[in-house]
C-alpha cells in the first residue's frame, strides 16, 4: 500500500489514486467542541487543520505560514483596544487605517477555547484618493522567508499527506474583501478603471515576489484564499482582473515543481468556466447551499478535467446531529464526483459543532474513500 503523501500526489498529477483523499480543514472559528484537551494541545504545536486530522485519522493537507512581511519606509504600526483592531500605515501620501472587530463566540460550559472571527469596521482604502498611499505601501513592503520553520513542519508530518503554504490572495479578492470593500471596489471598477488596474498591478507585483520566494522553500505548494461569499467579482471582471494573476503564480510554482492551489469558497458557480481556463492545480472550497452554490456535481461539470476539485461537505447536515442525514450527504458527494481522480473530500466543522455529530460523516467518507469506486461500498 502506498502512504498518504503519495496518494495525495498522485491526486494532484491527475493520476488514479489508491483511495480518494479525506482530509479535514479547520481554523479558530470552524472547529468542533466536545474535543479531548490533547486536541489543544496539538494546536499548539501544528496548524488547527493537521490536528483535526490526526484526530480523526485522515489524510492531511498541511495549511502553514513561513514567511513574515517587513517595511522599510512605512510605519506600519497594530493596536487592539478591547477587541477592536486598528492597523496603520503612515506613507509619503498620506496615512490609511484599518479597523476590525475581534469576535468571540463562548463554547458554553465546555471549558474549550473561544470561537474566533474578525469582522472588518473601516477599510484602509476609501477612495480612489487613497490609491497611491496603498500602491506605496506595497511597493515598500518586502518579506523574509522562514524554511526552517517548513522543514519543521514536512519533517512532522512526514508521509502522513502535503504541506501547502498560505500565500497571498489574488489582489482582487483582497479589494472586495480586506482592502477595500464592495462599494468601493465597484465605483473603482466602473469609475476609475485605469487607476483601479494600475493599484492591481502594484499589489499582484508584491505578491509575485512573495510567491517566488514561497517556491523555494521545501513545501508541496500552496493554497491562496480568496472570500466568495458575494456575488461581488462578476465573470468579466474575475476574467480582466483575477485570471492573468492566478496564472501568474501557477507559473511561478510551477516552474519549482511546486502546486497552486486556489481556495474559494461560497458562491462560484458563475466562475467556475473561468477558473476552467487558468493553470491552477486545485480548487478549494466548492460549497453546496446554504454555504454556498456549489455542488461536487457543479464543481465537476464546471472546472472539467485536470483541477482537483476539494469540496467542503455540507454544514447544515453535519450539524443536524441526525447520523443517517450526515452519512447520505457524504454518499451524495461520492456519487457526483463519479470518480476518485481529481477529488478530495474536505471536512469541515460546522462553528461550535459538538464532534460526535462529526463522527458519523467522517466515518462514511473514510469507508466510502477505500470503496465506493471499486463497488464495495
Amino acid at each position: 500500500m502506498i502512504t498518504a503523501r503519495e496518494n495525495l500526489l498522485r491526486t494532484y498529477r491527475h493520476e488514479e489514486p489508491e483511495w480518494a483523499p479525506v482530509i479535514a480543514l479547520a481554523d479558530g472559528y470552524n472547529r468542533p467542541i466536545h474535543m479531548p484537551m490533547s486536541y489543544y494541545d496539538d494546536i499548539q504545536e501544528m496548524s488547527p487543520s493537521r490536528a483535526l486530522a490526526r484526530y480523526f485519522g485522515l489524510d492531511c493537507i498541511d495549511r502553514v505560514g513561513g514567511y513574515s512581511e517587513v517595511y522599510t519606509n512605512v510605519r506600519h504600526t497594530r493596536t487592539l483596544d478591547g477587541d477592536i483592531e486598528t492597523e496603520q500605515w503612515e506613507t509619503p501620501y498620506g496615512v490609511l487605517t484599518q479597523r476590525a472587530w475581534r469576535r468571540t463566540y463562548p463554547c458554553g460550559s465546555t471549558g474549550e477555547p473561544d470561537l474566533i472571527s474578525w469582522a472588518r469596521l473601516e477599510y484602509p482604502v476609501k477612495s480612489a484618493d487613497d490609491f497611491q498611499a496603498f500602491a506605496y505601501v506595497f511597493e515598500d513592503m518586502q518579506y523574509e522567508f522562514h524554511p526552517e520553520e517548513i522543514e519543521r513542519h514536512v519533517a512532522a508530518l512526514g508521509d502522513g499527506g502535503i504541506v501547502t503554504i498560505s500565500a497571498p490572495s489574488s489582489p482582487l479578492g483582497m479589494c472586495v474583501r480586506v482592502y477595500m470593500g464592495i462599494e468601493t471596489v465597484s465605483y473603482a471598477y466602473h469609475d476609475h478603471r485605469r487607476a483601479f488596474c494600475e493599484l492591481l498591478e502594484a499589489i499582484g507585483d508584491n505578491y509575485l515576489r512573495c510567491y517566488r520566494g514561497i517556491a523555494e522553500m521545501p513545501s508541496d505548494g500552496t493554497i491562496n484564499y480568496d472570500d466568495t461569499t458575494t456575488y461581488a467579482i462578476s465573470p468579466r471582471m474575475f476574467r480582466e482582473l483575477e485570471a492573468p494573476f492566478l496564472d501568474q503564480t501557477a507559473d511561478t510554482l510551477h516552474a519549482r515543481g511546486k502546486l497552486c492551489i486556489h481556495h474559494a469558497c461560497g458562491h462560484v458557480a458563475q466562475l467556475l468556466s473561468e477558473f476552467r481556463r487558468t493553470r491552477i492545480d486545485g480548487f478549494d472550497g466548492p460549497a453546496a447551499p446554504p454555504v454556498g452554490n456549489t455542488t461536487v456535481a457543479a464543481a465537476r461539470a464546471g472546472l472539467g478535467d485536470g483541477i482537483v476539485i476539494m469540496p467542503f461537505t455540507e454544514e447544515n447536515a453535519l450539524k443536524s446531529g441526525d447520523p443517517d442525514v450526515a452519512r447520505r450527504s457524504i454518499r451524495t458527494m461520492f456519487e457526483q464526483a463519479g470518480s476518485p481522480r481529481d477529488f478530495v473530500v474536505d471536512i469541515v466543522p460546522p462553528p461550535a459543532a459538538p464532534v460526535e455529530y462529526l463522527w458519523p460523516a467522517v466515518d462514511e467518507a473514510k469507508r466510502l474513500s477505500r470503496g465506493f469506486f471499486h463497488g464495495v461500498a
